[in-house]
């Protein structure tokens, strides 16, 4: 109990049980990812860019204005800054890199890394995922370390291949970003197109008393 009162000072920290799980709201104690003991190792750098390729950041959010790249992007416009399109970006941005110790809101996972806003709509047209594609190619292009991509589509794309492909291979100067998906939404297996491909990361969920999340494939 210490330890979570002491770990960060964010006014919500202590709902954020996959971080630090003491047993609230009916978790297992220690159900978590046990961020309070990373922290004592690092935060994350500043140097590091996480590129959000979602529906975009709140730019002006108080708990993320700190830690934001000067470089956005909106696919749309295919200019910048980038544009909210929706109600997703900025919690998955908060989720990775809200800026912790500042006695507001939440703390990321990483609050020292810079986020890179990429924003893009979740339509179920092939504009929307090409243009995904080109949301991903900016993001390496442009300086991204890591690009988290929290969506999956149901049809294959051959542009997103493509960015994914170029992304990990030409990426950090030709080391290769870091390119995550999530597994999917519904519950089922196998996981979704694009975290099926083997040059991603897929990322699925579990819940605070550690076991597999309904919603999440498998």
């Amino acid at each position: 109990e210490e330890l979570l009162t002491n770990c960060v000072n964010d006014t919500h920290f202590n709902a954020q049980w996959h971080l630090k799980n003491t047993g609230q709201s009916g978790g297992k104690i220690g159900s978590d990812i046990k961020a309070c003991e990373a922290w004592e190792f690092t935060k994350g750098c500043g140097d590091i860019i996480v590129a959000v390729v979602d529906e975009g950041l709140e730019l002006n959010h108080p708990d993320l204005i700190n830690n934001l790249s000067p470089i956005s992007f909106d696919t749309h416009t295919n200019s910048q800054p980038s544009t909210i399109r929706g109600i997703h970006g900025t919690p998955v941005g908060g989720i990775i890199g809200a800026t912790a110790n500042n006695n507001l809101g939440v703390a990321g996972v990483a609050p020292n890394v810079k986020l890179m806003s990429i924003s893009v709509t979740f339509n179920f047209t092939l504009i929307s995922r090409v243009r995904r594609a080109a949301g991903i190619n900016f993001a390496w292009q442009n300086g991204a370390d890591v690009i988290n991509c929290s969506w999956s589509t149901a049809i294959t794309e051959p542009s997103i291949d493509n960015a994914i492909q170029n992304a990990t291979t030409n990426g950090r100067g030709g080391l290769g970003t870091v390119v995550v998906f999530t597994s999917g939404n519904n519950g089922s297996s196998p996981v979704e197109y694009p975290s099926q491909l083997s040059s991603v990361i897929s990322v699925g969920s579990s819940t605070r008393i550690d076991q597999w999340a309904t919603f999440s494939n498998y």
